[in-house]
C-alpha cells in the first residue's frame, strides 16, 4: 500500500543434485502444494523463496495496521479477512516456532474484538505486535538477514504511529523503540552504498530520539512516516 506521502518522500531521497528436506516451506505462488524443496547449493534461491514467503505472511498486518491508521472501515474487514486466509492457509504457523503461533492466534482474535468495538487505535497496534512477532521469530531468518533489519526498520514506524493514537502517549516507549530500531540499523548500515539515504536514516533516528525526548507528537509522526518512505529505498540497495 503506497501513499502520496510514501511516493514523495521516496522520490526526495532518490539525488539440484542435493536437496534438503528439512528446508520445505510454502510460498506465495505454489502455496496449495505446501512442499517446496530449496535447492541448498543456491542460497539465493533459498533467499528469494524465504523473501516470498515473509512478504506473504507480513503483507496482510502491515495493511490492517495502514487501513486502522486511515480509519478505513472496509479496508479493515478486507484486512482481517486476509489475516484469516493467511492463518488458514498454514503457511503462518510454519513461519515461526509454536509458542509465537500460539499468540498470534490469539491476537487475531483480539482484532476482532477490536473491530467489533470500534477501538482502530488498539487495531493499530495490535497489527503491528504481530508484524514485529513475525519478523522476530521467523524460521528462515538465517537467509534474509538484512531484509529483517529492514523490515524491523519498518515496523518501527508503523509502532511509532500506532502508539500517537493513544489517548496517553508513553513517549518513554517511543524512545526505546527508537533506541532499538538503531541497532538494526546500525547492522545494515554499512550495505548501504547510497551515503545520502545513509545520512538521510542517520538524521531521521537522531531526530525522532530528539523529538520523543521533546514529546514533540507531530514531529515523530511526519519522522515516522518519513521511515517508512525510507524503508522503501534501503531495500533496493540489496536487490
Amino acid at each position: 500500500m503506497k501513499t502520496l506521502l510514501k511516493s514523495t518522500l521516496i522520490a526526495s531521497f532518490m539525488l539440484t543434485p542435493s536437496l534438503f528436506a528439512n528446508m520445505a516451506f510454502d510460498i506465495n505462488d505454489e502455496i496449495q502444494k505446501h512442499k517446496l524443496i530449496v535447492d541448498t547449493k543456491n542460497k539465493k534461491v533459498i533467499s528469494t523463496k524465504a523473501l516470498k514467503l515473509l512478504d506473504k505472511v507480513l503483507s496482510p498486518f502491515e495493511d490492517m495496521t495502514e487501513y486502522a491508521l486511515a480509519n478505513d472501515i472496509s479496508g479493515m474487514k478486507k484486512g482481517y479477512k486476509n489475516i484469516l486466509s493467511i492463518n488458514e492457509s498454514g503457511i503462518l504457523k510454519q513461519s515461526v516456532s509454536a509458542d509465537t503461533y500460539q499468540k498470534i492466534t490469539s491476537k487475531i482474535v483480539q482484532l476482532k474484538k477490536d473491530f467489533n468495538t470500534h477501538n482502530n487505535s488498539n487495531i493499530a497496534l495490535v497489527s503491528t505486535e504481530l508484524f514485529e512477532s513475525i519478523v522476530d521469530d521467523f524460521k528462515y531468518a538465517t537467509y534474509i538477514k538484512n531484509q529483517l533489519h529492514i523490515e524491523k526498520l519498518d515496523g518501527m514506524g508503523f509502532e511509532l504511529l500506532s502508539r500517537l493514537t493513544a489517548k496517553d502517549i508513553d513517549y518513554n516507549h517511543l524512545y526505546t523503540s527508537i533506541a532499538n530500531a538503531k541497532i538494526d540499523w546500525i547492522a545494515i548500515r554499512e550495505g548501504i552504498h547510497d551515503k545520502n539515504a545513509q545520512e538521510a536514516f542517520d538524521l531521521l533516528l537522531k531526530g525522532l530520539a530528539h523529538a520523543s525526548v521533546k514529546k514533540d507528537k507531530e514531529m515523530i509522526k511526519i519522522l515516522a512516516s518519513m521511515d517508512l518512505a525510507l524503508v522503501d529505498v534501503l531495500e533496493q540497495q540489496f536487490k
